[in-house]
């Protein structure tokens, strides 16, 4: 080869690796339990979003442990804010698959799949989702043990149901709804609960936590609101100039902050994806911030920490 050539050859392999590193470029995150942006201080996982400085529908992410070894890998329908679209596949940190989820706009849909930690198939669960999309059912079809000893067959049989915060509970699955008595205890609140269900609704449930306070619900889990209704703090914001007064330009677009709430009632994080040129966001989480009445959101009638993720639009 001429060195003539050559340089032309060298020149486009270069030209090809750069298009191609400018059309693939990845951007990382340190984000917290829920996904939400957050800092190397206070992160639980690192989120990479692939093509991030396109302007797409959708966009892959994966999500890592702090250990660099993967936790998620699907689509986001936002670069910015995690919105899990189409199939999802989780890991266990040993590098063994541990979900295979169905989503349509961060929402379960259809056939969902779970793996032991050792391995062995555990759950075929679906999602039943009605026609307005307002409500949906889970209904267990198939469940096996960490030894592979069928436990649910067709949607018959005992169930011990695992979710977040170490919770775990137990009951008899019939025409793969949850009937009857189910038992169960959020060990790392150490609480204990009680509850009675017909055919997969919940009647009512009893908790009693390790002070014996006794707590009765009939809705598992409850978001946290302001103490005088979403309407007072929308006016709040609108009275206290949201838009600094030192913008004359009509402004239109939406941003998102995020909060995070207390046992107790109290704002603890307030924070917004991204920020913008004019200082709307800055102002916002400010004026968010002196905003301090909230009524704490309950997981099964015990007061816990919540996460709230608010848009606010401007037209």
């Amino acid at each position: 080869m001429t060195p003539k050539k050559l340089f032309i050859y060298l020149f486009v392999l270069i030209l090809t690796n750069t298009i191609y590193a400018q059309i693939n470029t990845k951007k990382l995150f340190y984000v917290d339990a829920f996904f939400v942006t957050s800092n190397e201080k206070k992160f639980e996982y690192i989120k990479e979003i692939e093509e991030y400085d396109t302007n797409k529908k959708a966009y892959s992410v994966n999500i890592y442990y702090k250990s660099g070894k993967i936790y998620l890998t699907g689509t986001t329908l936002d670069k910015d804010k995690v919105i899990l679209d189409g199939k999802c596949l989780y890991y266990f940190e040993n590098g063994k698959k541990k979900r295979v989820a169905n989503y349509e706009n961060n929402k379960l849909i259809d056939k969902q799949y779970y793996y032991h930690e050792n391995g062995v198939f555990k759950l075929e669960s679906e999602v039943e989702v009605s026609k307005n999309k307002k409500e949906s059912t889970l209904k267990i079809l198939n469940y096996f043990d960490e030894n592979n000893v069928q436990k649910v067959n067709n949607g018959e049989g005992e169930y011990v149901e695992e979710g977040w915060n170490d919770q775990t509970s137990t009951g008899t699955i019939k025409n793969f709804l949850k009937e009857g008595i189910w038992r169960g205890n959020l060990i790392g609140k150490k609480v204990n609960f009680t509850e009675q269900y017909n055919k997969g609704k919940l009647v009512v449930g009893h908790s009693l936590d390790s002070l014996n306070n006794k707590f009765t619900y009939n809705v598992v889990n409850e978001r946290s609101l302001p103490k005088k209704g979403m309407n007072d703090f929308y006016n709040y914001l609108k009275k206290n100039d949201i838009i600094p007064k030192n913008i004359n330009s009509k402004i239109t677009g939406k941003i998102i902050i995020n909060i995070d709430i207390n046992e107790n009632g109290k704002l603890e994080n307030v924070s917004a994806y991204t920020g913008d040129q004019y200082g709307i966001t800055e102002n916002a989480i400010q004026l968010i911030s002196q905003y301090e009445n909230w009524i704490p959101g309950k997981h099964r009638g015990v007061n816990v920490k919540t996460h709230l993720t608010l848009p606010i639009v401007f037209q």
